[in-house]
């Protein structure tokens, strides 16, 4: 016992610092416990995707405006910034490095190279001088020898001159081109005119004559080339050298101040000072805030959300949960929409916004059908609302840009989650995808008479919205088609679509069953019409239960000829000879067969459980009530199934199903009177044996079962009408004589007569 002060709590503020720690540490161990990594991840994946679809394409650059364009409105600076401005100081910077003069460095191969070529020029004319050869040969053979395209004249002055005039007056050019070497020629037009002059004033000061100094200067212009070679390298860092030198430049914006006019032309000076101000980050974070507030809202609705589809099916033991607990099905969810998301922000620039009618009308179809037809019309809302914040490219002119958009996807949403739930089979699906085509054909018509658009619309515009909703109600129905078919598998879920499937009597195992067991497959017919009868009464899954009547024997194909309904006429039962431990065990276990043949052949979780528990742990009582006659019972046990007992509404009722179908067909007189008696007395047996304690079933849903079971057996119990005889005799003429009861007729009349080996002739 404690004292009753000891039983107070403390309160926060008089606990020690090391109390509120530890409370604090056992609080964020259970916050922690209770929001998993996985659950982290997939609100992290939703709030991104959320970010990137509803930010417009100028949000998502640092400045929602390019250089060369006009500004849409006026903008004033909303606080006092002083920055450094990069276009400012770039430019300085600029300017002096263009200042600064290109740098050279000095080729001496130049210069050696035409001393070689004039001393051997002069060589060749001084050795040709005194050959015996006519003048036109000489020039030639000069000019082979060095290489160069001189003129003709040019080589026949010098050919005349005397040898010693020609190699002073080489040795004159020689030292002038030398001296404009040393000094330096650049590749400029100029300067290369500047030297060249130089060396003409040179040589006009030489005792030659004047067709020898013509010769000479004519050879300083061949032979002047530049031997200065133009050095990035050099120039390069002489500049970075003067930008580096140069101050940046800062500037400031006053509170107020206009930044730029409506209509003033985009500059580079405009975006750096809009990055200055952080004009794009508010728009950002509020996106940002937007998406994450959208996300919550999401989470917390999903705690709500208990109810599946009625195209789903969930094993036996899975109990409703909220969907915030299942984190298969959040996954699903998330793997569903952020795609959608993201593509619709990807494509929306080169298709158009179009391309967010299809795919919010795929998404909300395969939601609608995988998880939740409420989540589906959430996550269809919360869909067009960022796809039309993504769409509008200024949100200054959000509501009228936006208008079409959110109306039509939001409305294709609508469509799409409420119609997809009550699909069972492809034609059923078609007919929804022809219903979403024809909103997305009419719906932008209606919303074209609110916004004042052209009415009629061009034949462009009926031609685009003709090709958009054939695209709409062709590609979610197929995409949803092919998407439930590969989802279903991989998260373990079971459809309609494979409900619908594993109907059909060409499947391999009911093929079986009809063929080596035809008793038990006409037996599981009835059993089948008699569940899908009780559960569509009571409003559980007619489709579900149907398929469990069809499957819930397949067990008995290990020893078909062991149970009645497969005895042939006059065919001794085998139960005879065997003890009634061993019959009740050949009995009791074809339901483990079953199950392990519903494994080998793939069947759905959901189900191999109506299989497992259609017999739940009831007794074997033929067989239990021998053993006692015999003397040789011990426990009930012994004769009992394993079970487990039925869990959901679909095996209770397939229990029910099956044990009246056996009850009835045993009847020696199964008039209605003795059915609704021998079904009363099957259904008070099973609970009283607490068959039905795990099953989800209120006293109102089995009186509705047991009416459906009545009205069944009654459609196929009915009295018979008793024909009277009738008798058939032949005319000599060739026409039939009918008597009845004394009574003639023609057999041209039109009364119905059962037919006979003679009219069978």
């Amino acid at each position: 016992m404690t004292s009753e002060s000891s039983e107070k709590p403390v309160r926060w503020w008089r606990r020690s610092k090391g109390q509120r720690k530890r409370i604090g540490t056992c609080r964020w161990a259970t916050l922690r416990q209770k929001v998993s990594s996985l659950r982290l991840l997939l609100f992290l994946a939703v709030s991104v995707s959320l970010f990137l679809a509803m930010a417009p394409p100028s949000l998502l650059t640092p400045v929602p405006f390019v250089v060369g364009q006009t500004f849409p409105y006026d903008i004033r600076a909303p606080k006092t910034v002083r920055y450094l401005s990069k276009v400012a100081t770039e430019r300085r910077r600029e300017r002096v490095a263009q200042a600064i003069p290109r740098h050279y460095r000095r080729d001496p191969s130049i210069a050696a190279r035409w001393q070689a070529i004039l001393q051997d020029l002069t060589e060749s004319i001084v050795a040709l001088q005194d050959a015996s050869l006519p003048l036109a040969e000489k020039i030639r053979k000069v000019q082979q020898r060095v290489g160069l395209d001189l003129p003709d004249q040019l080589v026949a002055i010098l050919l005349r001159t005397s040898p010693a005039t020609v190699q002073y007056g080489q040795a004159v050019l020689v030292q002038a081109l030398i001296a404009e070497w040393e000094r330096g020629v650049k590749p400029s037009l100029d300067e290369q005119a500047m030297a060249l002059q130089r060396v003409r004033e040179r040589l006009d000061k030489l005792p030659l004559t004047g067709e020898v100094k013509w010769a000479l200067k004519r050879l300083a212009e061949t032979a002047l080339q530049p031997n200065m070679v133009f050095d990035p390298i050099a120039t390069e860092k002489a500049r970075e050298r003067a930008r580096a030198s140069v101050e940046p430049v800062w500037r400031t914006i006053v509170a107020g101040e206009l930044i730029a006019r409506k209509g003033e032309l985009v500059t580079e000076e405009h975006l750096e000072k809009l990055q200055a101000l952080g004009y794009n980050f508010p728009a950002l974070l509020g996106v940002l805030l937007l998406a994450f507030a959208l996300t919550f809202a999401a989470a917390a609705f999903t705690r709500f959300v208990t109810e599946t589809p009625p195209t789903l099916v969930l094993p036996s033991d899975t109990r409703p949960l909220p969907l915030s607990a299942d984190d298969r099905r959040l996954v699903l969810l998330t793997l569903l929409w952020v795609p959608g998301l993201l593509l619709v922000r990807f494509l929306l620039r080169p298709i158009g916004m179009e391309v967010a009618f299809v795919v919010v009308s795929t998404c909300a179809m395969m939601t609608a059908i995988l998880v939740s037809p409420m989540v589906s019309l959430l996550a269809s809302g919360i869909f067009a609302l960022a796809t039309s914040l993504g769409i509008a490219m200024d949100w200054q002119t959000l509501p009228m840009g936006a208008l079409r958009p959110l109306f039509l996807s939001g409305a294709l949403g609508m469509v799409a989650s409420l119609l997809a739930p009550d699909v069972r089979n492809r034609m059923q699906l078609v007919r929804v995808g022809l219903l979403l085509g024809g909103v997305t054909l009419t719906l932008p018509l209606i919303l074209g008479l609110v916004t004042g658009d052209e009415f009629p619309p061009t034949a462009r515009d009926l031609q685009k919205f003709l090709i958009w909703a054939i695209l709409t109600s062709a590609v979610p129905p197929a995409l949803t088609l092919a998407g439930v078919s590969i989802l279903e598998r991989l998260f373990g879920i079971t459809t309609v679509f494979t409900l619908t499937e594993l109907a059909h009597p060409d499947t391999p195992l009911l093929r079986q069953l009809a063929e080596k067991a035809p008793g038990t497959f006409q037996s599981s017919l009835m059993v089948a019409r008699l569940a899908q009868e009780a559960a569509r009464r009571i409003g559980a899954n007619d489709l579900f239960a149907w398929v469990g009547g069809l499957y819930h024997d397949i067990g008995k194909l290990a020893r078909p000829h062991y149970f009645v309904e497969n005895f042939a006429q006059g065919q001794e039962n085998p139960h005879e000879r065997l003890g009634p431990h061993l019959s009740a065990t050949i009995l009791a276990h074809h339901v483990q067969y079953g199950v392990e043949l519903a494994q080998q052949y793939q069947l759905p979780q959901p189900i191999i459980d109506l299989i497992r528990e259609h017999h739940g742990t009831s007794l074997i009582t033929y067989f239990w009530a021998k053993a006692k006659e015999q003397g040789v019972v011990s426990v009930d046990s012994d004769f009992r199934y394993k079970g487990p007992k039925p869990r959901s509404k679909e095996s209770a009722i397939l229990m029910l199903a099956d044990s009246v179908e056996a009850a009835v067909r045993a009847l020696p007189h199964p008039d209605p009177e003795a059915i609704e008696r021998e079904i009363e007395e099957v259904i008070a047996s099973k609970l009283a044996d607490g068959q039905l304690d795990d099953a989800p079933l209120s006293l109102h849903d089995l009186q509705e079962i047991k009416r459906a079971f009545v009205e069944t057996f009654k459609s196929i119990y009915h009295q018979r009408v008793e024909y009277p005889k009738v008798t058939v005799e032949r005319h000599a003429n060739g026409l039939m004589r009918i008597v009845n009861g004394g009574q003639n007729r023609q057999a041209a009349s039109p009364q119905r007569t059962e037919p006979t080996p003679e009219t069978r002739r």
